[in-house]
């Protein structure tokens, strides 16, 4: 069984990525650059803590490597 914690972190930065996604299409519609790079940057990021603790962390079996 999956350790809570892990899987509410996993959950956060899920939600974070849809909100950032959202924000980026919307100054990609409203031809904003400026923020369609800042939401570009929070999406890099969140996706790379994502990765990391998807690689490092397993949430089935609860092993930490």
């Amino acid at each position: 069984m999956a350790h809570i914690f892990s899987v509410e972190i996993h959950e956060f930065l899920g939600h974070k990525i849809r909100l950032a996604e959202k924000g980026k299409n919307k100054a990609v519609k409203g031809n904003d650059e400026k923020v369609r790079r800042y939401f570009e940057g929070q999406l890099l990021e969140l996706n790379t803590m994502r990765r990391y603790l998807s690689e490092k962390i397993d949430l089935k079996n609860r092993k930490y490597y």
